[in-house]
């Protein structure tokens, strides 16, 4: 007789189950100490599979790091076992345009806190009109955008002069002692998008893989004081209209909801988001990359290592 159990997808070689003979010659169930000795065996198997599975998966994603090239680093968490996949996960980076996550955690917080309205609208100055990305450096200057709308552009399409519309609006230091008081210790807002005088006196923007998502999982949780639950759904709705999909969403399903953020710099590639399976555990994944020699080869990197989790974590 035979007991076969299925482990992440697959099969697994039968156990013999002992089986006890009462005097009469009758089959009888199995003794308790049988039962406890079949069920540890069935654990072991279990286990077994378990860390071959991960074996491959930390395998496939030291591949990764390699084809990157310079630097690279991974956090991953399955929000529903804890489990994690990491790799230089406190490893600090130029933030790019992800730093622009925690900014928009910021201002909901500011309006939670009843420091400003995101119906109040601002006015476009010469002075906030930078390069890259966005649409804003188009329009002429006198243009009135509400804060709400600042932060969809800020997102959806990574828009840099309305970053530093909402950084003026809402105030570094209020973003400092909002990160602060989430142990957010390595995200740093420190300057406006594109001051070079502020970068050359040690000035930056910075962030780390294990940081950014956390601030994910705390949108998903709905607990990141003060944001109340209804403005950490917002947030998460505002990264689902994000329309840079070549790194992290590439190849996964199109059935998945991603709540995501990438940035660049010219030796810099990252991507970070909040990960819903139509079937299988949310989890919340960054995979940052720096100094490389081929930018094209560090996006793919990003793309690949993606899948990996994506796949580890629903059991493809």
């Amino acid at each position: 007789m035979c007991i076969r159990d299925r482990v992440a997808g697959q099969q697994v070689a039968p156990v013999r189950r002992r089986l006890a003979w009462v005097r009469s010659g009758q089959q009888a169930r199995p003794s308790g100490t049988g039962r406890r000795a079949a069920s540890k065996r069935l654990k072991g198997i279990h286990s077994t599979v378990i860390s071959k599975r991960r074996s491959r998966l930390l395998a496939a994603v030291r591949r990764q790091k390699s084809a990157a090239g310079g630097r690279y680093s991974l956090a991953a968490r399955n929000l529903e076992s804890g489990e994690e996949v990491l790799v230089a996960p406190g490893e600090v980076f130029p933030a790019a345009s992800v730093i622009k996550v925690p900014l928009l955690t910021g201002l909901f917080a500011a309006r939670d806190e009843g420091r400003l309205d995101l119906g109040d609208e601002a006015v476009m100055q010469a002075s906030d009109v930078v390069g890259g990305s966005g649409v804003l450096q188009e329009m002429h200057v006198g243009l009135r955008v509400t804060l709400r709308d600042l932060a969809h552009l800020m997102i959806v399409v990574s828009d840099n002069t309305a970053t530093n519309m909402l950084i003026d609006r809402i105030g570094l230091e209020y973003i400092e002692a909002f990160l602060a008081r989430h142990s957010l210790t390595e995200t740093k807002l420190q300057r406006r998008l594109f001051d070079l005088e502020a970068r050359k006196k040690g000035r930056d923007n910075l962030i780390t893989a294990q940081e950014i998502v956390r601030v994910y999982e705390m949108l998903h949780r709905a607990d990141f004081a003060p944001l109340v639950p209804e403005s950490c759904r917002e947030c998460l709705d505002i990264l689902e209209r994000q329309q840079h999909s070549e790194k992290l969403p590439r190849d996964l399903p199109k059935t998945a909801r991603i709540a995501s953020k990438p940035g660049g710099l010219d030796d810099v590639s990252h991507d970070s988001g909040l990960i819903v399976p139509r079937e299988g555990p949310p989890y919340v994944i960054a995979v940052f990359t720096a100094d490389f020699a081929i930018r094209a080869r560090a996006d793919e990197a990003i793309a690949r290592t993606s899948k990996l989790v994506y796949d580890y974590f629903t059991g493809g």
